[in-house]
């Protein structure tokens, strides 16, 4: 039984002897992602792209290193972000 007391980014570091950290990249049937943290035994995955974080356990991405992950999605253009900003 999982004690909830004891779950986080630590403890699924030492239970599935995995590199989670917050902020760490990952990849996924060819997505890459970014880990925001965890919910419980399970990692909490945004994806690139994506407008939320989704549930991944701590066995199925692949890990990346530095450099690795670098495909990140474009920034939107300069115009739209100013233009967002005056419509608020």
């Amino acid at each position: 039984m999982v004690e909830y007391f004891k779950v986080g980014l630590p403890y699924i570091r030492t239970r599935f002897k995995v590199p989670a950290r917050r902020g760490g990249r990952v990849e996924l049937h060819g997505r890459f992602g970014t880990i925001r943290g965890s919910s419980g035994e399970y990692l909490l995955v945004k994806f690139d792209g994506e407008e939320a974080a989704v549930i991944v356990h701590p066995v199925d991405p692949n890990y990346v290193e530095n450099g690795e992950a670098a495909e990140r999605p474009p920034l939107p253009p300069r115009d739209a972000v100013v233009q967002r900003v005056n419509e608020a």
